[in-house]
């Protein structure tokens, strides 16, 4: 599926391969060898901690996911990593922002953001995380690549949208986070929509292969009220090669 990764990541990383093309042609533009084992594997744990975010009916589970890679963030940094995702990262230097990445996810977990404004900014922080979990300079990537990977699982009925709608949108629409699965989907999708201004747009750097995801993300927004279709087209791979050439 990929050149030039680890048989026992890409293994692991499979999956989530099979279920976004958009991630799947994004590693096409990272060189083969490290820096594609790199980027996927940061792509793949930053939808691991999205996933468990999500995760508001099984509060337990996601709070044992959560404490799981805390401890694994200390295992990284002596070296003695247990993860397959551990292959494509410098473990020891990834330890950190780890555990940030998880200290982030527990926070807003605990109070998700209140405003649309709160919820960029705190799509801003993971971002920036997830570029230094990637070796990126940690202002090298938009909050765009982050949302759309949150709003598709939960779409997808991977977890719950709650987490991501900030109290004034739930408050102007007039319901509460926690009826987000009694949504008709055409709805969901609405308001995930309404939260797309609060975004940065895609990436103009961090890697040719994060700036080509963040293209592809930010067209897939650009369509989500409109249509549940999931499908790749022409035009945004097109986008996404003019994107990876910008920053090379």
């Amino acid at each position: 599926m990929l050149r030039g990764v680890d048989g026992e990541l890409l293994g692991f990383c499979e999956p989530w391969l099979g279920r976004e093309p958009r991630l799947l042609l994004a590693c096409q533009f990272a060189a083969e060898g490290s820096d594609r084992a790199r980027f996927l594997a940061a792509q793949v744990l930053t939808r691991e901690l999205a996933q468990t975010l999500l995760a508001i009916s099984e509060r337990r589970v996601a709070e044992a996911r959560l404490m799981w890679w805390s401890d694994e963030a200390s295992y990284w940094l002596h070296g003695h990593p247990r993860h397959p995702l551990a292959l494509g990262l410098a473990a020891a230097t990834a330890a950190p922002v780890l555990a940030q990445l998880v200290h982030q996810v527990h926070a807003w977990m605990e109070t998700p953001p209140d405003a649309v404004a709160a919820l960029g900014a705190r799509l801003r922080e993971l971002s920036a995380l997830g570029s230094g979990l990637a070796g990126a300079p940690v202002a090298g990537e938009s909050s765009t690549a982050w949302f759309a990977l949150a709003a598709r699982l939960a779409l997808a009925g991977a977890g719950s949208g709650g987490n991501l709608l900030p109290l004034d949108l739930c408050a102007r629409h007039g319901f509460r986070r926690s009826q987000w699965t009694e949504l008709d989907p055409s709805r969901q999708r609405a308001l995930l929509a309404e939260l797309v201004p609060a975004l940065d747009g895609p990436a103009a750097a961090g890697g040719s292969a994060a700036a080509a995801l963040a293209a592809l993300e930010w067209r897939w927004l650009q369509r989500l009220a409109r249509t549940a279709d999931e499908r790749l087209r022409l035009r945004d791979v097109f986008a996404a090669w003019r994107a990876a050439r910008r920053v090379r």
